[in-house]
């Protein structure tokens, strides 16, 4: 399987996989590493090496602490711009709701009941379809059919205060969608990943040639703490790839609150 396939095949799998993979692939490194560095026939070979400084994993250990706090970084990043899409059409949500509750030529057009199940389409039809890069037809004309609607309308307030505040509302509503729904496409810094893992193997490497002139035990700790780091710090950075399953996902609950608050007004009778 090409690598950047293999990556995302693998961040877009569920946590238990993710983590399997990291701690089975790094777990096996130190092993063989350990096995290798002591089998009989090369003990001679490696002791040749014995005299490394202590220090001989330093450059590794930076490089990766670096890498691995930039990748975060990055990470979180996208994550909270993520989480912000998703609050900033929760606000265009409830400032539309809000306006055409006082606009008279809004109001009594049932447009609040048609937000309302705009929303209940999005949450339970969009929503699982949105981690495997699609959206949902009927939830995207429901609200297509929401701005046809709102827009046959907005002549009548041409001109005024409440046309202009009409039309902020929709654009905002517009583009907190837009930008919500973009975060469907699967996203891997392929490059970065790739220096990381290399950079893992690295340090176990330089950490196994500064404890060569140690006892098996010694260095089979010693391996046993680098490679416990280098699963810590990669598993979260790895689970929070995919923002739409999994520990580390993203909160549909400011889009809940709203469609709790317009189910409470509206009932399906309307």
């Amino acid at each position: 399987m090409h690598f950047k396939s293999f990556l995302n095949t693998l961040f877009y799998s569920p946590d238990s996989i993710i983590f399997m993979v990291i701690f089975g692939v790094y777990v096996a490194i130190a092993l063989l590493i350990v096995l290798v560095v002591y089998t009989p026939r090369l003990r001679g070979f490696f002791s040749s090496f014995n005299g490394i400084h202590g220090t001989f994993y330093s450059p590794a250990a930076t490089m990766f602490a670096l890498i691995a706090a930039f990748m975060g970084a990055s990470l979180v990043s996208s994550f909270n711009a993520h989480t912000e899409s998703i609050n900033q059409e929760r606000t265009a949500l409830l400032l539309y709701v809000d306006f055409i509750n006082n606009t008279p030529p809004l109001s009594n057009q049932n447009l609040q009941y048609q937000v309302k199940n705009y929303l209940q389409s999005a949450l339970e039809e969009e929503w699982p379809l949105l981690e495997h890069e699609k959206t949902s037809r009927s939830t995207g004309e429901a609200f297509q059919e929401i701005f046809l609607k709102t827009i046959k309308i907005a002549p009548a307030l041409e001109g005024t205060q409440a046309g202009r505040e009409l039309a902020k509302t929709l654009d905002a509503w517009y583009e907190a969608r837009a930008k919500r729904i973009s975060f469907r496409w699967k996203h891997v810094e392929h490059l970065r990943w790739a220096v990381l893992l290399m950079l893992a193997f690295l340090l176990q490497i330089s950490v196994a040639a500064t404890h060569l002139a140690s006892s098996k035990k010694a260095m089979g700790l010693s391996m046993g703490i680098t490679t416990a780091l280098i699963i810590s710090v990669m598993t979260p950075l790895a689970l929070n790839v995919n923002h739409y399953s999994g520990l580390l996902q993203v909160s549909k609950m400011p889009l809940e609150e709203v469609y709790e608050i317009l189910s409470e007004q509206f009932s399906d009778d309307r």
